[in-house]
């Protein structure tokens, strides 16, 4: 279990930015608030505001509503790092308050947040029927972007090009490590 305030914190670590957007969208404040001083853009160059607003369905999105769906999207990658790092552990207490832990160690969130967020806007690009001004279509396949997720595999089985999904995968390993660490346990009373 964890608290809101512990919720929050990791909402804040990482924001988006618009230094590369040419939008006429006006970030708020709560979804340029980067406390790590990260942006989404930073875990792949897809995860921009410019892509995400030419790939969502509503066209022509005025800013209230953008900035609700990039805070939305914000918020589920925080549920979802939650669900992975803490509640899937074998060793996760469901009685233990883990709020302290969760805003001491915040940092360590970070990456499956960022990686999360990424793989969400990529697969955002991947179901829309809309393109976006610079045409992303054309230079970004289908399979490319299958690839930038998914990573690509040699005949042998051995990764050639680890996607966002492996990424992801280590940083919750990584997270799970520090939050649960492995411990030694013997039985033997010869043992001292």
């Amino acid at each position: 279990m964890y608290s809101q305030e512990a919720i929050d914190v990791l909402v804040n670590r990482i924001g988006w930015s618009d230094l590369s957007s040419d939008l006429s969208i006006d970030l708020s404040v709560e979804n340029k608030t980067a406390e790590s001083g990260k942006t989404f853009d930073w875990y792949h160059s897809l995860a921009q505001i410019g892509n995400i607003y030419s790939a969502v369905p509503k066209v022509n999105m005025d800013s209230e509503d953008f900035n609700e769906l990039l805070l939305d999207l914000k918020k589920k990658a925080v549920s979802s790092t939650l669900t992975s790092i803490l509640d899937k552990h074998y060793r996760y207490d469901f009685n233990k308050d883990y709020s302290n832990e969760i805003i001491d160690k915040a940092s360590l969130f970070d990456d499956v947040i960022g990686y999360t967020v990424a793989i969400k806007v990529i697969e955002l690009l991947i179901s829309t029927n809309r393109k976006n001004a610079e045409e992303r279509n054309a230079s970004m396949s289908y399979q490319t972007l299958k690839v930038e997720l998914n990573g690509a595999k040699n005949e042998g089985g051995h990764y050639i090009a680890k996607g966002i999904y492996f990424e992801l995968s280590q940083s919750i390993k990584k997270a799970q490590r520090s939050l649960f660490p492995f411990e030694v346990i013997v039985r033997n009373g010869n043992c001292q």
